[in-house]
């Protein structure tokens, strides 16, 4: 499934031009990198060429992105109250992820954004996922998906149960399986699509031109 072909998109024309022009073909990259390694191709190395690292950076620049265009934090959530000035991508980023990510009911959506945004996000973006917390242990995982699967877990509710949660772990030991993510991603997506004080707010910016909400006016 094409993000642009979420039904719920059709009623905000300005959205769903946005979503066509620049997050369909973003999210069709990932799912081709999900395929790999694909042996009768000759992409088969057996140590690298997996992707792992580059679809879990790719899904979480996409949450970033997302999250300062399609999703406005609340005015209350963007204000640092204690140093009274406006706090933006971190802020944004997390606050998405707690609204919309489809937490499995054991988990606690404020440990895990901020688990992927300081172990995974910041360091896969700053630091060729290196980061300075070397008492934790921080793994990234993927296994080849095929065409049926990748289907299967964008269009399925609930999660198959071949496939492991995107994130996993507390405290010092986190891993992300990178096939999760993507699907975690994607129905945080769909989520929000479904959203409709989200989408008309955006609808309402995307039309007067103004794409990316922070750094102007609250």
């Amino acid at each position: 499934m094409l993000l642009h072909e979420i039904l719920e998109l059709r009623n905000y024309p300005n959205v769903l031009a946005f979503v066509e022009e620049h997050l369909s073909m973003q999210f069709a990259d990932v799912r081709s990198m999900l395929r790999l390694p694909l042996p009768e191709q000759g992409i088969d190395d057996p140590e690298y060429g997996g992707c792992n690292f580059a679809v879990a950076a790719t899904l979480c620049n996409l949450v970033s992105g997302i999250s300062v265009t399609m999703f406005k934090p609340s005015k209350s959530t963007r204000m640092d109250k204690g140093k009274k000035k406006w706090i933006y991508s971190g802020t944004a980023f997390k606050q998405l992820l707690k609204n919309h990510y489809p937490w499995e009911p054991r988990d606690n959506p404020t440990d895990g954004a901020n688990a992927l945004y300081y172990l995974f996000r910041n360091p896969l973006t700053h630091a060729l996922a290196v980061h300075g917390k070397s008492s934790y242990q921080i793994r990234v995982k993927k296994n080849s998906l095929h065409n049926e699967q990748i289907r299967q877990i964008e269009e399925s509710p609930i999660r198959p149960n071949w496939l492991s949660p995107g994130l996993s772990g507390s405290g010092k030991q986190w891993t992300l399986d990178s096939r999760g993510f993507y699907r975690d991603v994607f129905h945080t997506f769909l989520d929000l699509a479904k959203d409709r004080q989200q989408m008309t707010e955006a609808e309402k910016r995307f039309s007067t031109g103004r794409i990316i909400w922070r750094g102007g006016n609250p």
